[in-house]
């Protein structure tokens, strides 16, 4: 099965996905026209139906994918805030540091 999540390991994406799932119901389309011998509103329903049931399966992959964004971005911030955090301790020691060795020679 592939993998949809990163679009740097294979070079697909989770546009990829949506093109997969238009192309499959596109195929299942034209197999029932294909194979299925019967009446025109019988054949326009069942294209109906698929297309309904592709548009859904898109519809919940979005969702899916906004989810994990919002996942993403959520990580992010936390990580965002941690670094900007550790940034500011280590300019207070460093300006510490900086501090005691221009003025602390100075004292003795």
């Amino acid at each position: 099965m592939m993998n949809f999540e990163n679009d740097s390991d294979n070079g697909m994406g989770y546009s990829a996905l949506g093109i997969a799932l238009l192309a499959g119901a596109v195929a299942g389309a034209v197999t029932a026209l294909l194979f299925a011998p019967q009446t025109g509103d019988r054949t326009r329903e069942q294209l109906r139906q698929q297309a309904n049931r592709a548009w859904d399966r898109v519809v919940a992959s979005r969702e899916r994918i906004n989810e994990r964004v919002e996942e993403l971005l959520d990580t992010i911030a936390i990580y965002s805030e941690e670094l900007v955090q550790k940034g500011k301790e280590l300019n207070d020691k460093e300006r510490q540091r900086l501090n005691d060795a221009c003025f602390g020679s100075r004292m003795s």
